[in-house]
């Protein structure tokens, strides 16, 4: 059973896998890749703090070149 700083390891090279997975057969624009970054963070700071808040992930990911609301436009009619 894996617990504390090996588990971590563990959880982050499946999620970086996953994702370059994706991202070698799928991504074909920036706002798939905005997208999984977001989706990166979000998964990270939710493994630390299960009540983590979008603000808190763009501030992540993005410090204060954009707003919350300016993230959420980029998939405005976006489908």
């Amino acid at each position: 059973m894996m617990t504390g700083y090996y588990a971590s390891l563990e959880i982050a090279l499946a999620l970086d896998n996953a994702r370059a997975l994706i991202e070698e057969e799928l991504t074909d624009s920036e706002k798939y890749m905005n997208l999984l970054d977001l989706y990166t963070v979000a998964f990270e700071r939710a493994l630390r703090n299960p009540e983590v808040e979008f603000g808190d992930v763009v501030a992540a990911e993005h410090g204060e070149t954009y707003t919350v609301d300016e993230v959420k436009s980029w998939w405005d009619n976006w489908s």
